[in-house]
């Protein structure tokens, strides 16, 4: 029994530390769907300020808003500018390093008028601080959600709401 205790002990996986100054992962409940998988750890964190951009367009009879894209500004923890959001969900970093992002998985934020909480999956192009990425979780979002629907007046134009949130990107563990 003692050697089978020993046996498994040596099996369990135990969480590497996080590097030093590296950023941490954010707080997310037990069965949250936007965790990022094992073996993959904080790299990156920027405070992103900006808006999403949504049309009013007519849909089965109604004018809702459709989103069409973000435009953020992504700071660093010292204020500094050093990264845009944009269409597709493209990051690009002022050093050249740049990502491609599909939104994989979602949660409702705590407050209605917060944009979701996502996980998405990367691509990364160059070489940088983006140049390792795989995953990147928008969290502790504050606004960004457009009015439930538009007028017929309204339709084809486009409204801009402003939005903050939080971005930590994930690189697989060395």
């Amino acid at each position: 029994m003692l050697a089978a205790a020993a046996l498994l002990a040596g099996c369990a996986s135990v969480p590497s530390p996080t590097a030093p100054g590296a950023p941490a992962a954010p707080s997310l409940g037990f069965f949250s769907r936007i965790k990022v998988p094992s073996g993959y750890e904080p790299a990156l964190r920027l405070t992103g300020k900006g808006v999403q951009i949504f049309r009013c367009e007519a849909v089965d009879g109604e004018y809702l808003w459709r989103f069409r894209q973000p435009e953020a500004d992504l700071m660093d923890d010292q204020g500094q500018l050093v990264a845009r959001h944009g269409a597709n969900f493209t990051f690009e970093h002022r050093d050249g390093s740049r990502l491609v992002a599909t939104i994989s998985e979602y949660e409702d934020a705590p407050k209605r008028d917060d944009l979701r909480w996502v996980l998405m999956t990367a691509k990364a192009f160059g070489k940088g601080a983006l140049g390792q990425i795989a995953y990147v979780q928008r969290v502790n979002t504050s606004g960004g959600m457009p009015p439930a629907s538009c007028r017929q007046a309204e339709l084809n134009r486009l409204l801009r709401v402003n939005f903050t949130a939080d971005f930590i990107f994930y690189r697989a563990n060395p």
